[in-house]
C-alpha cells in the first residue's frame, strides 16, 4: 500500500479530536496512513503519536490554505487526503477514495452529510452543499471541495500549491487548476463525511456568505470559460437590482434534484435568504475584484463617504430583497 497522508488544517476546533479519532477507527488498513494536523489548537485537543502529527503555525487567523500547503510540503504520502477540523469521516471514507485512486483517478471528491437540528446550520450547509449530497450519482464534476478531498501528489506537483490570496474559494481555484492541468475531477458519494460547522446564528450565517461572494466571484471571473460563467456577471448592478432572479435562480438550482427537495424544502427560504447575501457581498466588492483580483479588502482603512455609500446601497438592496417576497 503507498503511504497516504491526511491534511487537517485547524483552527483552535472543539471537535478535532472527535475528527482524528474517527480516522483511526476507519475500515482501510491504517498501517500506512500518517494524519498531519496544522494550525493551531489552543484547546490542546491534538494528541500526537506514531500516527498523527502536530505542525502549529503560531497564527490562528492564516488562511486553511497556507496550511494545507504547509501540510502538503510536510507530508510523506504519495496520496494526499484533505479534511477539514470539522468534518467527521464515515468509517469506510478512507476506504472508498483509495478504491478510486485504485481504479485510475487523480483526483477524487466526496459527499457531505449533515444534522438537521440547527435550521440555519442545515439551511447554511444545503446551500453551500447540495451538489455533494450523498445521493447524487457519481460522475465527473466542474470542481470539488477541500473539506472532502483526495489528490495523487505528481498533480500537485504539476499544478501546484494552493493559492494563498483567498480567505474563501481557494479549493475553487485549486481544483479548476486541476482541470485546466488536465486532470478529471470525480465525485465518489460513498466517500462520505459528516459536517458540524458553527454556523448557526444569522450573523454567523451573514458574514460566511457575504466574505463567499468576494473570493467565489472572482473566481469565476478568472476562469470565465471554464467555469461557463455567465456574460452577465461581469456587470456590477447585476448583483443589487438583479439580486431577487439571481437568488432565485440559484435556489431553483439547489433545490434541482428531487431528492434535494424532498429532504429539505422546507430550508427553502433561508437558502434563498443565502443568495441573497451573496449577491449583496459580490455588489460590495465588485469593484475590487475586478480591478484588484489578487488583493483583499481591508475594510478598516474606508473612509466615511464609503461607509454612507454603501449604507445606502445596501437599504436598495434591503428593499429588493424585501420586493422579492412580497
Amino acid at each position: 500500500m503507498k503511504k497516504v497522508s491526511i491534511i487537517i488544517p485547524n483552527t483552535d476546533s472543539l471537535l478535532i479530536r472527535e475528527v482524528i479519532t474517527s480516522l483511526k477507527q476507519q475500515t482501510a488498513d491504517m498501517s500506512a496512513v500518517e494524519i498531519i494536523v496544522v494550525g493551531s489548537d489552543e484547546p490542546g485537543l491534538v494528541i500526537e503519536d506514531e500516527m498523527v502529527r502536530f505542525v502549529p503555525t503560531g497564527q490562528s487567523s492564516s488562511y486553511a490554505s497556507n496550511k494545507r500547503n504547509i501540510g502538503i510540503q510536510t507530508a510523506e504520502g504519495a496520496i494526499l487526503l484533505f479534511l477539514d477540523d470539522d468534518c467527521l469521516p464515515a468509517a469506510d471514507w478512507l476506504e472508498h477514495h483509495l478504491y478510486r485512486h485504485g481504479q485510475g483517478e487523480q483526483v477524487v471528491g466526496g459527499a457531505v452529510t449533515f444534522g438537521t437540528e440547527n435550521y440555519l446550520q442545515l439551511a447554511d450547509n444545503v446551500s453551500a452543499f447540495h451538489d455533494l449530497l450523498p445521493f447524487t450519482p457519481e460522475s465527473v464534476r466542474p470542481y470539488l471541495s477541500t473539506a472532502n478531498l483526495s489528490v495523487n501528489r505528481k498533480v500537485v506537483e504539476k499544478v501546484g500549491l494552493m493559492g494563498t490570496h483567498m480567505k474563501r474559494a481557494e479549493d475553487l481555484e485549486w481544483t479548476v487548476r486541476f482541470r485546466a492541468g488536465g486532470f478529471r475531477l470525480y465525485f465518489e458519494p460513498r466517500a462520505a463525511i459528516f459536517h458540524k460547522p458553527a454556523r448557526n446564528t444569522i450573523s454567523k450565517v451573514w458574514q460566511h456568505w457575504a466574505d463567499d461572494a468576494h473570493d467565489t466571484l472572482r473566481v469565476r471571473l478568472m476562469y470565465q470559460k471554464l467555469l461557463k460563467t455567465p456574460f452577465v456577471a461581469n456587470y456590477r448592478g447585476m448583483y443589487l437590482w438583479g439580486a431577487p432572479l439571481v437568488a432565485a435562480w440559484a435556489t431553483a438550482r439547489t433545490f434541482s434534484h428531487a431528492q434535494t427537495f424532498y429532504s429539505y424544502w422546507h430550508t427553502l427560504p433561508a437558502v434563498y435568504l443565502t443568495k441573497m447575501i451573496w449577491c449583496w457581498g459580490a455588489f460590495l466588492n465588485f469593484p475590487k475584484i475586478s480591478s484588484q483580483p489578487l488583493t483583499r479588502i481591508n475594510r478598516n482603512k474606508k473612509n466615511l463617504s464609503q461607509r454612507r455609500k454603501e449604507r445606502q446601497e445596501f437599504f436598495l438592496f434591503f428593499f429588493c430583497a424585501l420586493c422579492s417576497f412580497a
